[in-house]
């Protein structure tokens, strides 16, 4: 019961979206003549449930549903609890329909079709059991996907022919995504209004029609691939702190988000197989065999591949979920100069980890693709972040990117207010913030942290521990070398390296920080679905990320501009070297829901953040002489940003009648930053050039408030 119920679940209880489908649409259906099929209906007043569904992994071929006993530190049961599918408003309702035909040339052709009124697909609880940690009585949380929708599948040959471009996919679903950390009535974090569409078309030249791709199974698993789709996700986050169960009413919005438009050459491959623990030689040096593709072993995770480019109609959305509803385009994508393979990549491993044995680690240094051990690293002057992960006695699932890229950035910013007729204000600028290699190892355990100043665990939330970089391979490294000639090769790889630039498009430069480096660490980082902690009363409810143990933000590149033909290091302007290296004990961030504001009907989102900074520094180095350098160094203390807002006005509710971002906030230092709990410690800071101290600095206590309003004429 337990394992055949698993893929009913899932399957069907996928979400779908508001584009238009019929369970077999004369569009779709254009070419299939003489179709016979068979309709199935799943109805069931009371839904369909199981106490517990369970994968087993790595047993070395025990097949007896056990937990342990198989292939050391790998052999695990990830488990979902108290699984249910019902119906919402009534009774569970789904309508399938299998038919058999052929195209005009008679192929064959089979089709898949359905429909779902709303329905609710709950998990009560997601965890692990394994030797060294089972974590049957604990878990990461509760899920709700509350959802209606359509799909339609048609292929040649077979439903899942991979033989060709043979496919026609058009899915659709609109609902509710709902999280908590805690029974019924607990706080509640939500992707509410959730969309999400996705079809194969002939792309935006094309008019964005209904058009053939891939879907299929082959050796590797399953994939789904076309010449272009056309994909529309939105979602608005809101967060509840005192709701009913899995509620959809009077939530409080923080932010809307949307990713519409076309893909080129999109490729989606989902296939068994997780991390792999050996390791090979490539030359004189070692590296991780991560997906197994070297030795041809590797454990029985998941690993997920996606890729692609963007079409010219596609777009990011950003903006505010409540009041006039104002949001902002990011659209014109286009490529990085002339970046060679897909615009963006990400390949994922979905896995259990135990005992002490996983990845060791990454490496910030001059590997382009994959990871080296510690040795290569250090040796070709790298710096190496360990693992060590998860401990001993412990377990956790695993999520691990390798080799991830964005190489794109948007042109062009529109700014609409819905509530002003739709009235769009496209102003000519971009973000350029592109990603170059993005490796990151991010472990989750299934706790949850307690109310109060000592750090105490519950049975349910998430605990993270986390290593991410994204970097441009050995660009820091050339950058601050003594030699002018191996710094003249610091930007040879811009074209995939990583930049957060503001771009103006008509003069098609950029300034910012160039051919840079994002190390993140953290230890102990609980992500919090919350009303509030006793800990820090005047702190608001939201989503709280907390840690008193490590995180750590670096962030290194040459500060500069450009034109985005050539980002190389001779045809830079380049101002100075920047290293910031944020290292705390203490880390906490909050992201709230705050009024809207009668004046201009913006709904800002609140935010708020304390850092007990330890051995922390920032660095300011000439370009031409690395050595000479300003710094700020064994900083420690306390800073903690208060009473945050940011908010988005559109040109129709501004004075000026241009569009406007808007961030405002407290900055409070030393003993001044508290949040109604214990005073934090002053600021202190080692001041100095080159290689000589100027002295120390403190500041014991005080509050900066800031209001910062961007405009772009």
């Amino acid at each position: 019961m337990k394992r055949h119920l698993a893929p009913m679940l899932i399957i069907t209880c996928l979400p779908a979206t508001s584009l238009a489908l019929q369970a077999m649409t004369d569009d779709a259906l254009s070419g299939v003549t003489g179709a016979d099929g068979v309709s199935v209906g799943l109805t069931s007043d009371n839904g369909i449930s199981a106490s517990t569904i369970q994968w087993v992994t790595d047993d070395n071929g025990l097949n007896d549903g056990s937990c342990s006993g198989g292939i050391a530190n790998q052999h695990a049961c990830t488990q979902l609890q108290d699984v249910s599918l019902e119906g919402v408003g009534g009774g569970l309702n789904q309508q399938w329909n299998l038919d058999v035909g052929s195209d005009g040339s008679g192929n064959p052709m089979l089709a898949v079709t359905g429909n779902w009124s709303a329905q609710k697909f709950e998990i009560g609880g997601l965890t692990f059991n394994t030797a060294a940690d089972n974590a049957s009585a604990r878990s990461l949380g509760s899920l709700a996907l509350i959802s209606s929708g359509q799909f339609s599948l048609i292929n040649r040959g077979g439903l899942f022919n991979v033989g060709g471009d043979y496919a026609t996919l058009d899915l659709s679903a609109n609902g509710d995504l709902i999280y908590r950390q805690g029974a019924a009535g607990s706080a509640e974090f939500s992707l509410a209004n959730l969309l999400l569409a996705a079809r194969f078309t002939n792309g935006a030249a094309g008019g964005q029609s209904l058009s053939t791709g891939r879907v299929g199974i082959d050796a590797q698993g399953l994939l789904v691939s076309a010449p272009f789709a056309n994909v529309d996700i939105g979602f608005d986050l809101a967060f509840k702190a005192s709701p009913a169960d899995f509620d959809q009413t009077g939530r409080s919005n923080l932010l809307r988000f949307g990713w519409q438009g076309g893909l080129i050459n999109p490729v989606w491959r989902l296939q068994p197989g997780g991390f792999g623990y050996g390791s090979y030689l490539n030359g004189a040096d070692t590296y991780q065999d991560f997906d197994g593709s070297q030795s041809g072993q590797r454990s029985q995770g998941i690993s997920l591949y996606t890729e692609w480019d963007f079409d010219s109609d596609f777009s990011l959305s950003l903006g505010e979920a409540g009041g006039n509803g104002t949001i902002a385009r990011f659209s014109n994508w286009q490529r990085l100069g002339a970046a060679p393979g897909p615009m963006f990549r990400l390949p994922i491993i979905f896995d259990v980890f135990q005992g002490g044995v996983g990845p060791a680690g990454l490496c910030a240094g001059s590997a382009t693709s994959g990871v080296v051990d510690q040795t290569a690293c250090t040796a070709a002057g790298g710096e190496w972040y360990g693992n060590s992960l998860p401990g001993a006695n412990e377990a956790a699932f695993g999520v691990l990117m390798r080799d991830g890229r964005l190489l794109a950035y948007n042109t062009l910013v529109e700014v609409e207010d819905p509530l002003a007729g739709g009235t769009v204000t496209p102003v000519d600028w971009g973000a350029a913030f592109t990603f170059g290699k993005l490796d990151a190892d991010i472990f989750l355990y299934p706790y949850g942290r307690a109310d109060g100043t000592a750090v105490a665990t519950t049975d349910t939330g998430i605990r993270a521990d986390i290593n991410l970089i994204a970097q441009s391979p050995d660009a820091w490294r050339r950058a601050n070398s003594s030699s002018a000639a191996v710094r003249a090769t610091s930007g040879n790889g811009w074209q995939s390296n990583t930049h957060f630039m503001m771009v103006d498009t008509a003069a098609n430069a950029g300034v910012g920080f160039i051919n840079g480096d994002i190390i993140y660490q953290a230890r102990d980082l609980f992500l919090r679905v919350t009303d509030g902690d006793s800990r820090y009363p005047d702190l608001p409810g939201g989503l709280w990320l907390q840690t008193d143990n490590k995180a750590q933000y670096r962030f290194r590149s040459i500060f500069g501009g450009g034109y985005m033909d050539n980002l190389s290091y001779d045809a830079l302007t380049k101002v100075s070297l920047i290293d910031v290296n944020l290292n705390t004990s203490q880390f906490l961030f909050v992201l709230n829901p705050l009024p809207v504001d009668g004046s201009t009907g913006a709904a800002p989102i609140g935010f708020n953040g304390l850092l007990d900074l330890d051995n922390s520094y920032i660095t300011v180095g000439e370009i031409s002489s690395p050595q000479s350098r300003f710094y700020v160094k064994d900083i420690s203390g306390r800073v903690a940003w208060r009473n945050g807002s940011l908010s988005m006005v559109s040109g129709q509710n501004t004075s000026d009648g241009l569009p406007q971002l808007a961030i405002s906030n407290d900055l409070d230092i030393g003993t001044s930053a508290h949040f109604g709990g214990a005073p934090g410690a002053p600021l202190i800071g080692t001041l100095g050039f080159g290689s000589e101290d100027f002295g120390r600095m403190a500041i014991p206590a005080g509050t900066w408030h800031s209001d910062v309003i961007l405009k772009i004429p």
